[in-house]
């Protein structure tokens, strides 16, 4: 490890481009730790079948089984890896696996392993039913010896990972950037024991202040006022937020909801436990209890069925639906001869820009005089593009935006960057709509009426995102989806 030591401070004096330098980069970043815990499980995973595999071809205790093949046994031991892979992944068990505590980190995985071992159990029970008794609790018993071995092997591999990773972080890798907001007692205690225990994963980048009464300590680490959060958290790479302000209660919900607070990992001071709302945890932090708001709006395997049915929906309407579309295509090239394809620079998730396709629907000079929204009955709408909007056929193409995962189904609609500067300079809010996926329809479109280019139509459009954002759900994304298709049919919206 001291080799390594002096590879990194090489590597950094060096700019980081050698390939060491770019692999210690990633294995810095919470998605490397990530992708090597799951390598390790697979390790794990396949080193429990090897396992498995000997006792029940060797000692004579399984004789049923001694002349079991091995390729037969290879291929399905990789079979039952992808199956647990899966079952992992979906149970949300990777997630923020680079800053949680062992034991609870392992009883997560243990959690998972039991639900798997009980249909296991199930399908051992529906294929044994005409076995002889005899036989059947040799397979239990080997049964019990196969989750005993997943078990351990998981538990080992993640143990000798969590060793790994807190001697990377005495080295300063894999650390997350984290501010204190608000000096008290318990927020000077978490100063102090963040930077001198570098293993509990947090860098203290520095401290803002919340009042005038800040003492000398923590002063000394200010980067400025709560006026400056906004320039803060971007300008230092802020993952984490630890809100230490005592009895300002108003002032903690607004910088949970309405600043750049939000898009962090929030921990708060357990004297505000009362005033947490939404899906929060308690847990101690060597004996300092912090409260940990759940970054993630919607749990992890809802995340992942969402994804599921964007990917399942957009294929089925582009492939089932791709006659349509060629005639719409060549429909609007014979009317003006203009391009098939509208692309437009749209801001995503994360404030991150795409280019969004729709089938053009307008005149090829329809924006010589400005930027502005459509309006109903727009006289820059060709005869095609009437038709293509009324039924709602020009959004089609951002099915492929779906599919790529720059948009979702059902999300706020993502707008172009000149609106969203002009609207954040008047509704400092507005940002936080930003926080989640846009989509090609949404709670503000089964809702909203005409379309008015003024700030009161903003405000509403703001409300119906927030209610999505804050209520986000499978459920809630199917009934946006029955609601759209319901009005496409009843040919309601914007032409």
């Amino acid at each position: 490890m001291e080799g390594l030591a002096s590879d990194i401070s090489t590597d950094r004096q060096q700019g980081g481009d050698r390939p060491l330098g770019r692999l210690l980069a990633f294995i810095k970043s919470p998605r490397g730790i990530q992708v090597l815990v799951v390598l390790v499980d697979i390790i794990a995973l396949i080193l429990s079948g090897m396992i498995f595999y000997q006792v029940r071809t060797s000692g004579g205790l399984f004789n049923d089984i001694s002349g079991y093949p091995f390729w037969v046994a290879f291929n399905t031991a990789l079979y039952i890896v992808i199956c647990w892979m899966f079952l992992f992944w979906f149970s949300g068990v990777y997630v923020n696996v680079h800053n949680r505590a062992l034991f609870d980190e392992y009883y997560s995985v243990l959690k998972v392993i039991s639900i798997g071992f009980i249909f296991l159990t199930g399908a051992v029970i529906y294929d044994t039913l005409s076995v002889p008794s005899g036989q059947r609790s040799y397979r239990f018993v080997s049964l019990l010896i196969y989750f005993l071995s997943v078990a351990g092997c998981i538990g080992l591999g993640r143990f000798l990972i969590r060793r790994l990773v807190r001697r990377l972080r005495r080295r300063g890798i894999g650390l997350r950037k984290t501010i204190i907001i608000g000096d008290s007692e318990r927020s000077r205690a978490l100063l102090r024991m963040f930077r001198d225990r570098p293993e509990l994963g947090f860098e203290i980048v520095g401290t803002v202040e919340s009042s005038a009464g800040s003492t000398p300590e923590f002063r000394a680490l200010s980067l400025g006022t709560l006026d400056d959060l906004e320039r803060i958290i971007p300008a230092r790479k802020v993952e984490v937020s630890v809100l230490g302000m005592e009895h300002e209660r108003d002032l903690v919900l607004r910088l949970m909801t309405e600043t750049a607070v939000s898009d962090t990992t929030i921990k708060v001071i357990p004297d505000l436990y009362d005033i947490v709302s939404g899906r929060a945890r308690a847990h101690h932090l060597y004996g300092i209890p912090l409260i940990e708001v759940d970054p993630e709006i919607m749990p992890v395997w809802e995340q992942h069925m969402k994804r599921l049915l964007d990917i399942g929906f957009s294929s089925t309407v582009l492939l089932v639906g791709l006659p349509i579309w060629l005639i719409v295509a060549l429909l609007i090239k014979i009317e003006d001869r203009g391009p098939i394809l509208y692309a437009q620079e749209r801001v995503g998730q994360g404030g991150v820009p795409f280019v969004m396709y729709k089938f053009r629907s307008m005149r090829t000079d329809a924006e010589k005089t400005g930027i502005s929204w459509t309006s109903q009955n727009d006289p820059r709408v060709t005869r095609i593009g009437k038709i293509i909007r009324r039924l709602h056929i020009d959004e089609v193409p951002q099915f492929w935006n779906v599919l790529t995962g720059e948009m979702s189904i059902v999300g706020p609609r993502p707008e172009r960057p000149f609106y969203v500067e002009k609207y954040t300079s008047l509704l400092p809010s507005y940002p936080r709509r930003l926080r989640v996926k846009p989509g090609l329809t949404g709670w503000n479109q089964v809702q909203a009426g005409e379309i008015v280019e003024n700030v009161e139509f903003v405000r509403e459009r703001i409300r119906h995102d927030f209610f999505y954002i804050e209520n986000m759900s499978l459920r809630l994304d199917i009934e946006i989806i029955f609601r759209t298709i319901l009005r496409v049919i009843q040919r309601k919206g914007q032409a």
